[in-house]
């Protein structure tokens, strides 16, 4: 019975980590295509310079790419700890 109830959880662990995994590539994918657009946006040209000093888009751009490559990092990160996790054999128990 104790057997059924660490199986339960070690199950929902696994299924947190599974939806934490999809939320953050969900994550990673909304950043990149924001980032893209940015990357889009023409470059100003001198008489827009002094208002595009106000809005400091590089900022943003760079913060993005900062909040991108740690979002990357936590995938890679899920994707090792996933493969380590060997699936117990429970049959092995119950002889």
């Amino acid at each position: 019975n104790n057997l059924i109830e660490v199986q339960k959880q070690t199950q929902n662990l696994l299924d947190q980590q599974q939806r934490l995994a999809l939320q953050d590539k969900k994550l990673l994918e909304e950043y990149k295509a924001e980032n893209d657009s940015l990357k889009a946006l023409k470059m100003p040209t001198e008489d827009t310079k002094e208002e595009q000093v106000e809005h400091q888009p590089q900022e943003k751009l760079e913060a993005l790419k900062s909040e991108i490559k740690t979002l990357q990092e936590q995938l890679n990160e899920q994707a090792t700890i996933e493969p380590q996790e060997a699936p117990r054999k429970w049959w092995k128990f119950w002889k």
